[in-house]
């Protein structure tokens, strides 16, 4: 791209940024701004604070966040020219970024009318550091573990719920419960989606989240007969939200990773007691089984898949192969 034909598009670029902040305001009288080195230094002081009004609402910030503030001799002096706040400088690079990522925007073919173009508030949303809730929630943890992460969840949806700066649905909760999990800190995991049943009491998906990482948390901490009165004391509570087979099937193969075959078996076996007619739990039995080392009982439960679903393939390759080991 030649200079010239750029010239169009950085053009268009801070078009988009100073219109969408702009607050509507003709040229006022006072001081001219003075250190503007992103925005043109044509603009006016009520344009420059039309702007700026906009970065703070973007951030949920005021404009000290940026610009020097001090009190000499009772009076208040703020100091807008000044680059003494590393935070004015951030600003200019985002703005600068923010101009880069509309001119590359601008040159798409068959973009939309009137185009979609990025704001400070597209990522921002009202917050300074536009994180992810679930990433805000893992640093928490790691800063202070399961009581911070809890306590900094609470204070953010007092603070936030409704202004869009975080997804306070199931989804973010979910997604730090399960690296918890694969952390192998069970019971913190179990804790966080229990935290997200609290807090979406109408998502099935938050249910069954929490089912399986309670379950799997009393299995691998305390046993198979702690795991199974777990399971049923939850299966009562939840019934078929918390407990479709596939659930019950997860963490039985949560459980095969884990290495703990009979331990899956049991979580197994229960999933064929409470879902009789779903063909797949006496698959997936079948297969904790032979992790087991039981290839007569895997034998019968193959068998039994297939009577459920005669079109099996896997159940009947098994069954055929474990036949002719018999034979």
């Amino acid at each position: 791209m030649t200079r010239s034909s750029m010239a169009p598009c950085r053009a268009a670029g801070l078009a988009a940024v100073v219109l969408l902040l702009l607050v509507a305001a003709s040229r006022a009288e006072g001081q001219a701004p003075t250190n503007l080195q992103v925005l043109p230094d044509t603009l006016s002081r009520a344009q420059v604070v039309g702007i700026m009004g906009g970065f703070t609402r973007a951030l949920g910030v005021r404009c000290v966040h940026c610009h020097v503030e001090e009190q000499r001799d009772g009076v208040l002096h703020r100091d807008f020219a000044s680059d003494a706040k590393p935070t004015k400088r951030v600003a200019r690079e985002m703005m600068r970024m923010v101009m880069s990522i509309n001119e590359r925007l601008a040159t798409l073919p068959q973009r939309a009318s009137p185009p979609v173009t990025v704001q400070c508030a597209t990522c921002h949303r009202g917050s300074v550091r536009p994180r992810m809730l679930q990433d805000t929630l893992l640093i928490a943890y790691g800063n202070g573990g399961i009581d911070t992460l809890q306590a900094t969840y609470r204070a953010l949806r007092e603070r936030y719920y409704g202004t869009g700066a975080y997804d306070f649905g199931e989804v973010p909760l979910a997604s730090v419960g399960d690296t918890l999990r694969v952390r192998r800190a069970l019971a913190d995991a179990a804790l966080v989606h229990a935290l997200n049943v609290e807090a979406n009491p109408s998502s099935d998906f938050a249910v069954r989240e929490h089912a399986r990482a309670a379950v799997l948390r009393a299995f691998v901490e305390h046993g198979a007969v702690a795991g199974t009165r777990e399971l049923r004391r939850l299966h009562d509570r939840y019934d078929a939200r918390g407990f479709p087979p596939a659930t019950l099937n997860r963490v039985g193969y949560d459980l095969l990773a884990l290495e703990m075959p009979q331990d899956a078996v049991a979580v197994f076996r229960l999933n064929v007691e409470l879902h009789p007619t779903d063909a797949n739990a006496p698959d997936s039995l079948g297969e904790g089984l032979l992790a087991a080392g039981d290839t007569a009982a895997a034998l019968a439960a193959y068998r039994r898949a297939l009577e459920l679903n005669p079109q099996n393939a896997n159940a009947a390759a098994t069954v055929e192969r474990l036949e002719g080991a018999a034979e």
